[in-house]
């Protein structure tokens, strides 16, 4: 076998298409209530862990890290960035950028800051294009962002409102760029459903109902928990407020009660109908069958169910009853390259604190993408995690059981996938081998050339530390302060640069 000499780069991209074309989801399997392992040391900002008691190892890489700031005051404060929600997207559609709430947008693959984000809260990356990200502003202005140029626009503007939203909070543009769906507060109380083209930049239809925003603050409605354009983009979803009591419903001045989940007709807000009496938390996406769902867990005390409903009135279909799937969760069905599947966080310690792929059929089929070792005693803390557009990954928040206190800020952003398979191209470097591998405390190193310098890089091509070697060809490492995860080893010889791969357990 001819010696082949191939830079830390050259490594990288060839991981990188192998991790394409390998395995790309875990196993579909009946679900396992799996309880989280020990948990491990926090890892550093770009570095990762593994989780290996589901039933394929998942990779789980840190991706942000707190801040240090003065406040107005002068006071020094630290902040901990993290993603927003299970239902709003991290990755652009290509998946080769992220974001952080409406702050920074980072390379996928290094984790670098490439741009700040500014005066674009709250904002939302564009389905159909990777360069593109959307603002829908409080005082009516929609504007777009182009990552590449740093240039932003304002494109469109909704007068006459107090306040408008997006949501609030918990909507999102339709897969094909076409459709959004905001609500407008006016100043009598009344709340608008306005549904405008963000391809002609046109108002759609108007839909009010008769002071549903009531005596509610800026941000959120009485009687309104969230709206949503579907997926297609064919219908608009309202879920009313549960939280005012099941005789406290909003009913408008021809008498109708409304509450639960409703489905409208896009184009003209037609009512179609109820799909369900309670609303919680959930995410629209695509059953296996084709037809849009409502992907939630169910009812006014829980249950542990997942159900999916039908917008178009078909019926619901029982996903899971296992107790691990009780209302501490969030649902996301984000992987719109990926209809058929919602990925379900499970908050709890008690519910086995995992991140699974539900099948969106009646199969009973999950996949396990880990556990998300956090304390989850705050707001801050909770997992929830939100699926990639292809599915393949996910990003979720967590302090790794690092504060455990209630009411906590403390978490991270983590992205998690299942774990790259050692590079085919390590096993044919017969120049140069390591040993043990997996390995825990050491690693030996032993070449048929003397050894110059030995460094070790993580996956995000950073390094972490370069060791001399006096004319040896052999030499042993301590690895007691790596995290688990993978990592890379330049090894420079009299003749030549060898990359290998290594699992620090």
């Amino acid at each position: 076998m001819k010696n082949i000499k191939i830079t830390l780069t050259t490594i990288l991209t060839i991981s990188l298409l192998q991790l394409v074309n390998a395995q790309q989801f875990p196993n579909d399997i009946q679900y396992q209530s799996i309880a989280p392992p020990a948990t491990p040391a926090l890892p550093n900002y770009g570095e990762s862990v593994i989780d290996n008691s589901v039933s394929n190892p998942i990779e789980i890489t840190r991706v942000t890290e707190l801040v240090n700031y003065v406040d107005g005051n002068g006071d020094p404060q630290i902040w901990y960035p993290t993603h927003e929600y299970a239902k709003t997207q991290v990755w652009n559609a290509d998946q080769t950028k992220y974001k952080i709430a409406s702050w920074k947008v980072y390379d996928a693959t290094t984790y670098q800051e490439e741009q700040s984000l500014s005066s674009m809260y709250p904002s939302y990356w564009s389905n159909t294009n990777s360069d593109l990200i959307w603002s829908f502003r409080e005082n009516g202005d929609i504007k777009k962002y182009t990552v590449s140029t740093n240039t932003t626009q304002t494109v469109a503007n909704i007068p006459g409102y107090e306040v408008i939203k997006l949501g609030p909070g918990e909507g999102n543009i339709d897969k094909n760029d076409h459709y959004v769906a905001l609500v407008g507060k006016k100043v009598n109380g009344d709340l608008d459903v306005i549904v405008f083209d963000l391809q002609t930049l046109t108002i759609v239809h108007t839909e009010t109902f008769t002071n549903a925003w009531g005596n509610g603050g800026a941000s959120f409605p009485d009687y309104i928990d969230w709206v949503s354009i579907s997926q297609s983009g064919n219908f608009v979803v309202i879920m009313w407020n549960n939280a005012l009591g099941a005789n406290n419903h909003y009913i408008d001045q021809s008498g109708t009660n409304h509450y639960g989940v409703e489905v409208y007709n896009t184009v003209d807000m037609q009512y179609q109908n109820r799909i369900m009496p309670y609303g919680n938390h959930g995410d629209l996406g695509y059953a296996i069958d084709g037809d849009e769902v409502l992907v939630q867990f169910y009812g006014e005390y829980g249950g542990g169910k997942i159900y999916m409903h039908k917008l178009n009135g078909g019926g619901y279909t029982v996903l899971n009853t296992h107790s691990d799937f009780g209302v501490s969760g969030h649902i996301s069905c984000r992987n719109i390259n990926r209809p058929g599947w919602a990925y379900v966080t499970q908050s709890e310690l008690a519910q086995s604190a995992q991140m699974v792929a539900v099948k969106l059929d009646d199969s009973g089929i999950v996949e396990h993408f880990g556990h998300h070792f956090s304390s989850a005693l705050s707001y801050d803390q909770a997992a929830m995690a939100v699926a990639s557009p292809n599915g393949d990954k996910v990003c979720f928040k967590s302090d790794f059981g690092t504060d455990p206190v209630a009411g906590s800020e403390v978490a991270y952003s983590f992205f998690a996938n299942v774990a790259t398979p050692l590079s085919i191209q390590d096993e044919h470097l017969n120049n140069v081998s390591i040993y043990p591998n997996p390995a825990n405390d050491f690693i030996k190193i032993k070449s048929i050339k003397n050894i110059k310098e030995i460094t070790i890089y993580n996956v995000a091509g950073q390094k972490i530390k370069t060791f001399l070697v006096r004319n040896s060809n052999t030499n042993t490492i301590n690895t007691t302060n790596l995290n688990s995860g993978f990592y890379y080893l330049r090894i420079t010889t009299e003749k030549e640069k060898i990359i290998k791969k290594v699992i620090i357990q």
